[in-house]
């Protein structure tokens, strides 16, 4: 029996703010193929109370779908989803979780892991970013191109609050804006092919 451990091959961040359950939960429920990528959902969660974010996603996806409380080594298809309350980054393939400090008063939670998945993964880096409000999340994209990874953000006329897209589309210049599930039809077929085509 081999002992190689397989580590992802891409690496694919998804983050959302306000709205974003439901565009995460159409995601995963049109994405069926299992291609060697890992998926980290980064979204704003309420600290005060236990969220169920990831019981809920896990009814739309096959895949096992994982509440990050603590260090974890990630797995091709799996999904990771940030718990209430914390803070998260990659380095080496292994996620690293933190308490959010009471300074931290903006929640910077998707430029915090983009940051480092665009430094840990480079052009094998994929940020999504859905409904939401604020800016969280526009460095991170930024990090992501600045490495050649690949930036898709949802299409402002499909989300239930648009700014966070919006600013990402204004901001920045990602490679495709769709709708969750056209999002994830796209993304199956761009694993497909030459990534560098793009």
């Amino acid at each position: 029996m081999s002992n190689v451990v397989k580590f992802p091959s891409l690496c694919i961040g998804i983050g959302c703010s306000a709205g974003g359950l439901e565009p995460v939960c159409e995601f995963f429920q049109h994405f069926r193929e299992k291609t060697g990528a890992a998926f980290v959902v980064i979204p704003h969660l309420s600290a005060d109370y236990p969220s169920r974010f990831s019981h809920i996603l896990q009814r739309f996806t096959e895949m096992p779908v994982h509440r990050v409380t603590d260090t974890v080594k990630l797995q091709p298809d799996n999904v990771y989803v940030l718990v209430e309350g914390m803070m998260m980054i990659v380095e080496d393939h292994i996620l690293r979780v933190r308490k959010r400090y009471s300074r931290e008063i903006i929640n910077k939670s998707i430029d915090l892991f983009f940051i480092s998945m665009a430094k840990c993964y480079a052009e094998n880096a994929v940020g999504i970013i859905l409904s939401g409000m604020g800016t969280d999340g526009i460095e991170g994209i930024k990090a992501i191109e600045d490495r050649h990874g690949l930036v898709l953000v949802q299409d402002p006329e499909t989300t239930e609050f648009n700014i966070l897209p919006l600013t990402a589309i204004n901001r920045d210049d990602p490679h495709v804006v769709l709708p969750p599930p056209e999002i994830a039809k796209f993304l199956q077929r761009y694993l497909k092919t030459d990534k560098r085509m793009i």
